[in-house]
């Protein structure tokens, strides 16, 4: 079985570890480089080396592919394991993980940076970054998105410190999902 590897710049995510500490773990032998060291943060090392290190719970294979994936670039695993961070508590490096694949312009990393922005979740407050990034969201078919722009631009909605309007954006998402299960749900 192959072994499985990933970037210096996931490493550093996963454990906290600076890349320059990483990269002198490297230099006294222990992690060992998969690839050439000129490719600098791209350089990668066995995720056995890493796991031991990591802040992040990951129990389960899926969570190991996830992670995997999300280092290859692929923008869904980038926001799944964006959201693993957050449900553990390391919001910031949830926030890394929503940007890569906002790059992307993957519409539901767009949509969880938007909520980060509004609510101060690991990165400052900042409703009209939210604001600009949940209307792109929406613009891309962001079922949700859509239904929180349409309370974010209404002109006669009350301004909100940003838990009272993170709180809000929670109702609209929650009457979304009801309203879609209840719709979808077997009348049997």
């Amino acid at each position: 079985m192959a072994t499985l590897t990933i970037t210096l710049s996931t490493a550093a995510s996963l454990t906290g570890l600076s890349k320059r500490t990483l990269w002198r773990r490297v230099t006294d032998g222990l992690f060992h480089l998969q690839s050439d060291a000129n490719q600098g943060d791209h350089a990668r090392v066995p995720l056995e080396e890493v796991l031991p290190l990591s802040r992040l719970r990951l129990d389960e294979p899926e969570a190991l592919a996830l992670l995997v994936d999300a280092d290859a670039g692929q923008p869904e695993a980038q926001c799944d394991l964006a959201l693993e961070f957050l449900m553990q508590k390391m919001p910031s490096e949830a926030v890394q993980w929503f940007k890569e694949a906002a790059r992307q312009r993957y519409p539901e990393a767009l949509h969880q940076l938007g909520r980060c922005h509004i609510a101060g979740t690991g990165v400052e407050p900042d409703e009209a970054q939210g604001i600009a990034l949940i209307t792109q969201a929406a613009s891309m078919g962001h079922s949700t998105a859509k239904h929180q722009v349409h309370y974010l631009m209404d002109p006669m909605r009350p301004r909100l410190p940003p838990a009272e309007l993170e709180a809000k954006l929670d109702a609209i998402e929650q009457k979304v999902v009801l309203t879609v299960l209840h719709e979808t749900a077997d009348p049997a």
